[in-house]
């Protein structure tokens, strides 16, 4: 009777552990997705008048809707710059607190050790919604362009 229960509880085991499996591969990369980082204006990822003040957008999927509730990181070069309130970002926009989505407008200032005309420049973004948990990170590569040269 022993040896019948537990190989019982062994198929048991073995039928939660494949029933559970498919919930753990569904869970896996919930978090929110950021596509199709770009300069806002097709020829230039930089302010006119600052060329240390990025002008991007990047197109987000959140299906939670708390993006909002989130923060976006700005990384140049691999390293996180500034964090900015996604609130923020959707409150300026006009876009609805629990949209799952749209586009986000990045307006921020680069921060260099230094620079120098025609330096690659790579960029990045990182979403956390407000549920903790991070998206994917689009990147872009751009050439610094200070002062009045093209």
């Amino acid at each position: 009777m022993s040896r019948r229960l537990s190989i019982v509880l062994a198929r048991v085991t073995r039928a939660t552990i494949m029933l559970g499996l498919p919930v753990s591969v569904a869970a896996c990369g919930g978090g929110p997705k950021l596509v199709n980082l770009r300069c806002r204006d097709a020829a230039h990822c930089q302010h006119q008048e600052d060329p240390f003040r990025l002008l991007l957008a990047v197109d987000f999927t959140d299906t939670t809707g708390t993006l909002s509730k989130g923060a976006l990181a700005l990384r140049v070069d691999g390293n996180t710059q500034t964090l900015v309130s996604i609130k923020d970002l959707f409150t300026r926009q006009g876009l609805d607190p629990t949209a799952t989505t749209g586009t986000l407008d990045i307006d921020d200032q680069l921060v260099l050790d230094r620079a120098q005309q025609n330096q690659q420049i790579s960029v990045s973004v990182v979403g956390t919604d407000g549920a903790g948990q991070n998206s994917n990170e689009p990147k872009l590569s751009f050439t610094l362009h200070l002062g009045t040269s093209p």
